[in-house]
């Protein structure tokens, strides 16, 4: 006995001798390097087959990487967390275009952006919460969004043409606070620099907002949730007479429900929002609208359907162009209405298979563009959750 125990005591012995120089090794800074250190990373990419029944240019029928992110997230020290997204998304040069004598065709080619850089405070007073750096605005739902997330395709119509097509992000501070109230309330200010696609970044003036968002409890498996919206700043529709300066109001309305009778059950998601530009300059009277139903009847099966509009557009700002002809010389107003529908295959939170159907009007001609979708992505590596 004594003999067995004996054995058994120096195996013991071997294993910790083992495992104490896995870690030692794992977090050795001799290198000046700590693998325990490391932040996570995850890295997405998104692909997207797509043809038109009414647009014949290439970017309307072809297959391609919509786009690739790369996130990289991690506990600076006991004050800080950092956040850093790089992106890398398609564009296209122009037909025709002579550079050194050489004439390029219509061929692809990546421009990386950096859509977040940002420090998020983990200890501050009287649970305020602090960011610093380049960061999503808190503006409505959808703008906060990255492409993968998104609930179809493209944005809807009315994000696109007021807030921006590449994501509302820019540099600058970020205060929330949860206000204490019987329900889930909070409250973010922000000034950031400008920089963002619908303003004027070369503008003196920085740009400020804030959202108020309250999320109630309906019963054990369904919320609601009410925000309201709101940023002012220089207007990136600057005319020949100086800079425009634009308020935008926001208000967004999301239900979400869920089985708790079962795992992966049935889910439901119905969002709204209306997104009203106050610019002070005469042009029309805009305003976007979308309305987006999302229902999960089998375990990995998804439907959606959608519509929204966007009146007043000025023609340079919207990215939809069924005709594909260039727009935004002089300055046209034009009014857009879309449908929507997809099913979507989603085995798990890091892949899924969507195919669609879209379809956008000029409401302001007989334009329009009937268009099928096949979107497929997946994410690798340690990927933070997404906002709910």
């Amino acid at each position: 006995m004594n003999q067995i125990n004996a054995k058994s005591g120096a195996t013991l012995v071997m294993v910790l001798c083992v495992a104490t120089a896995a870690v030692a090794e794992t977090s050795s800074t001799a290198t000046g390097v700590s693998r325990l250190m490391n932040p996570a990373i995850s890295v997405n990419a998104l692909f997207l087959g797509q043809t038109s029944a009414d647009v014949d240019a290439a970017e309307a029928n072809r297959i391609a990487i919509q786009e690739a992110e790369m996130q990289l997230t991690s506990v600076v020290d006991p004050f800080w967390r950092a956040d850093l997204i790089v992106a890398w998304h398609e564009e296209h040069a122009d037909e025709g275009e002579e550079e050194e004598g050489h004439v390029h065709s219509h061929a692809p080619h990546f421009a990386t952006d950096i859509e977040v850089a940002a420090l998020r405070s983990r200890s501050m007073p009287a649970g305020l919460g602090l960011t610093l750096g380049k960061f999503y605005l808190p503006f409505g739902k959808h703008a906060m969004l990255h492409t993968h997330q998104f609930p179809f395709v493209k944005a809807p119509v009315a994000v696109q043409s007021f807030l921006g097509d590449h994501g509302l992000t820019d540099v600058g501070a970020s205060l929330d606070y949860l206000l204490p109230l019987p329900w889930y309330g909070e409250l973010i200010v922000y000034g950031v620099d400008g920089r963002a696609e619908i303003f004027n970044g070369d503008h003196r003036d920085l740009v400020y907002g804030g959202r108020f968002s309250n999320l109630w409890d309906l019963s054990d498996n369904g919320t609601l949730e009410l925000g309201a919206s709101f940023l002012t700043g220089p207007d990136a529709n600057a005319g020949p007479n100086g800079v425009f300066h634009q308020n935008m109001m926001g208000v967004d309305l999301t239900y979400k429900w869920s089985s708790g009778t079962r795992s992966q059950g049935a889910a439901l998601a119905f969002t709204n929002e209306v997104i009203l530009p106050d610019p002070d300059h005469d042009h029309g009277d805009p305003i976007g609208f979308y309305s987006h139903l999302q229902y999960r009847f089998h375990r990995n099966w998804w439907l959606g359907v959608g519509g929204g509009l966007a009146e007043d557009v000025l023609a340079h700002v919207v990215d939809y162009d069924p005709t594909g002809d260039p727009i935004g010389e002089h300055h046209e107003l034009h009014g857009w209405r879309e449908y929507k529908a997809n099913l979507v295959f989603a085995p798990g939170e890091f892949s899924s298979l969507r195919t669609e159907v879209s379809y956008l009007e000029c409401m302001d001609s007989d334009e329009d563009d009937l268009r099928f979708s096949l979107q497929w992505n997946f994410t690798i590596g340690s990927h933070p959750a997404h906002l709910y």
